[in-house]
């Protein structure tokens, strides 16, 4: 199940790069607005032509005639949000998600109502825990506080969210990633992971306590399920040398404190081949790990690599380091 996202934005288009270089496969449900397609095919080429007609037989034609795809502001991809998620819970063990980029200010003015894919697809399907894991080849990144201002980090970070990311991290690095005995890394909230409470005593009262929980859990986990050995979870770990330890292969993963402490790093190594995946789900969900970029959309200069790998994802290919 693939989703337009913004219509405005490179969405449309990564469609049709997946249907020209054979990333659809029949049986595959495309949620877009067939208008928008057409018009691209007709303005780039051959290669969008070859897409178009791959695509025209896996779209689902309910969204054709939806009040908010052939408004003057090309709206529509709440609706298609909403329908593609109708759809694979239906199915939620026999189908994935795979969405393109939205445009968050168009969601809200059309009255999307949260602050992202994440929060609205656990909402949709009734999970309490869930989090955002970054996927690259090198790294995977899991961040216990998602999008909120910086200033409200401190406030809202705690124990509980801190081990709900570790755990999901944990499970799904050794379901969907081959790691039995996965090794994380969980990172401070401040600057040298506080110096002892020079710079802070989050990691003293907050971090410091879940690693301890997370590593009880750990142990238990394993017993309960069976696995050799447990996960190990190392922290509280100064931000600005975790990466390159996790890049070097020393880590399976690392647990961040908020969006711009993972994201920064990780779009450094993977701004082209990055998969978003929400982990706690009753489905596979992934997501291209860049935004509409409107700027080019509808000129054939959007790189599909991102969007290519949330496929494979989604079907169960993992990128390797």
């Amino acid at each position: 199940m693939v989703t337009q996202g913004d219509p405005a934005g490179v969405g449309p288009e990564l469609l049709l790069r997946l249907a020209a270089e054979d990333w659809l496969r029949p049986g595959d449900l495309v949620v877009a607005d067939p208008d928008r397609l057409r018009w691209l095919a007709g303005e780039l080429g051959d290669w969008a032509a070859r897409g178009l007609a791959v695509i025209e037989p896996l779209l689902d034609h309910s969204l054709v005639h939806g009040p908010l795809v052939h408004g003057p502001q090309r709206h529509g991809q709440v609706s298609a949000l909403v329908r593609g998620v109708d759809l694979v819970l239906e199915d939620p063990q026999g189908r994935a998600l795979v969405t393109a980029p939205i445009d968050k200010a168009g969601c809200r003015d059309e009255g999307f109502a949260f602050p992202g894919h994440t929060e609205y697809l656990a909402a949709r399907a009734g999970v309490d825990d869930f989090a955002m894991l970054m996927v690259g080849p090198r790294l995977r990144v899991v961040l216990a506080t998602i999008h909120i201002p910086l200033r409200e980090v401190p406030l809202r970070l705690d124990v509980a969210s801190i081990v709900r990311a570790g755990k999901l991290l944990a499970r799904a690095l050794r379901t969907h990633f081959g790691r039995p005995r996965p090794v994380i890394g969980v990172l401070g909230l401040n600057p040298h992971a506080g110096e002892r409470g020079l710079l802070g005593d989050e990691e003293i009262t907050t971090v410091a306590p879940a690693v301890l929980a997370l590593n009880h859990w750990a142990a238990e986990d394993a017993a309960a399920a069976g696995y050799g050995e447990p996960a190990v979870f190392r922290g509280p770990l100064p931000a600005d040398t975790a990466f390159a330890i996790h890049a070097d292969g020393q880590l399976d993963g690392v647990v961040a404190m908020y969006h711009d402490q993972g994201l920064g790093p990780f779009k450094l190594l993977h701004m082209r081949d990055g998969v978003n995946m929400t982990l706690g789900l009753p489905f596979i969900r992934t997501s291209p790990d860049h935004g509409t970029a409107r700027d080019i959309a509808g000129r054939g200069l959007v790189d599909p690599s991102s969007m290519f790998a949330a496929v494979a994802l989604a079907r169960g290919g993992r990128p390797e380091p």
